[in-house]
């Protein structure tokens, strides 16, 4: 998969814009605040929906505009594909191959991308929530009916913590309460079972790419922490059964608190290097390094899962890199179409100009050297 052409009219600080990317690596080179970020960011859009540095589509439109435009021409093993995303005022329209979708989840899996900026040194070093979001937004991906899954399960989630935190004291319905139980397990157990076949998969490739990126110094092992007892090969029933049997446990609990204490929700996950929790321990050398074996193995396992590999998008992180870390990227990645931002090209990145396409970006204009 990769994405041969773009198109933007009044993104960002993009008045107008049309480009024609290399299959290989693509450098996009410049002075901060000048707009590479914008056009990986306008890529992303195309494969999400959605912005990863913003919920407010209307911060997309550029200054003075009222609307916006984006186009992306892509090529996959089943055919060409186009991607067209209109945004007025509140209003959005998604079109692939000029047939308008109805809902942002048809357009997940039509383009795959993987990201990694400054933000996510977050995935090792911050809270949970960083963690559930790394594991639903790569599932989403591989499997895009999951995020019908997961956004029933929290509207669900939404209107059981409704119920109890309006309740008066003691007054709990109990049969109302008991339709979205039903409701809650049966969503969270679809979506807990996912979670354990993907972090399954993944772990085992980010140990061994680990391996690889520290000369075999550092061992790295993510576990996935469930709110459930899931040693052992767990079917589907036996997760609803589980989780059903918590979460009646627990009820007490949430309705003395006014909120769900338990559920997929609540989960994390556990990231170590050589036995030590690298969120609490480690150096943050370590964490980066962990957090950036975690992002390129899921482009080995989309690529074994969907058959095709996803587009990389590197933002501003190659000089947060050392040079051993940047040769591993570089060296490792000919097969992936590749989106690097950077104020300017280190020694490695040169080696492998001849490989690809560097674009200078300057306050939204975009010139390129053939």
């Amino acid at each position: 998969m990769y994405l041969n052409g773009l198109k933007l009219i009044n993104f960002r600080n993009y008045k107008e814009l049309e480009i024609i990317f290399d299959k290989g690596f693509n450098f996009l080179v410049g002075n901060n605040a000048q707009g590479k970020t914008n056009l990986v960011e306008a890529i992303y859009f195309l494969s999400a929906g959605k912005s990863y540095r913003t919920s407010m589509d209307t911060e997309l439109v550029g200054w003075g505009s009222s609307a916006l435009y984006i186009k992306g021409n892509m090529e996959k093993n089943k055919g060409s594909k186009a991607i067209e995303i209109g945004i007025r005022g509140n209003n959005k329209k998604v079109k692939v191959n000029g047939v308008e979708l109805n809902k942002r989840g048809e357009l997940l899996g039509n383009l795959t991308t993987v990201i990694f900026s400054p933000d996510e040194l977050k995935l090792v070093k911050e809270g949970p929530s960083y963690r559930r979001r790394f594991m639903d937004q790569e599932i989403i991906q591989i499997k895009p009916s999951y995020y019908y899954v997961l956004n029933s399960y929290n509207k669900v989630l939404f209107q059981r913590n409704s119920l109890l935190r309006d309740a008066l004291p003691g007054k709990v319905n109990d049969d109302t309460l008991a339709v979205w139980d039903k409701q809650l397990v049966g969503y969270g157990a679809r979506l807990i079972f996912n979670r354990i076949q993907f972090i399954e998969r993944l772990s085992t490739i980010a140990r061994l790419m680990h391996r690889k990126i520290t000369n075999g110094e550092e061992e790295l092992e993510i576990h996935y922490l469930s709110c459930i007892d899931i040693n052992g090969d767990k079917s589907l029933s036996d997760i609803h059964r589980e989780l059903n049997i918590s979460l009646e446990r627990n009820r007490n609990k949430d309705i003395k608190t006014g909120v769900t204490n338990f559920g997929p929700h609540r989960e994390d996950l556990s990231v170590n290097i050589n036995g030590i929790d690298t969120r609490k321990f480690g150096s943050q050398g370590q964490q980066r390094t962990a957090a950036l074996s975690m992002k390129l193995s899921e482009i080995e396992l989309m690529k074994s899962e969907t058959g095709e590999y996803p587009i990389l998008l590197l933002d501003d992180v190659m000089s947060e890199l050392d040079k051993s870390r940047q040769k591993y990227i570089l060296e490792n990645l000919a097969q992936v179409q590749t989106f690097i931002t950077c104020t300017h090209l280190s020694e490695v990145m040169e080696k492998r100009y001849t490989q690809g396409k560097v674009f200078y970006v300057n306050s939204g204009i975009i010139s390129s050297e053939d």
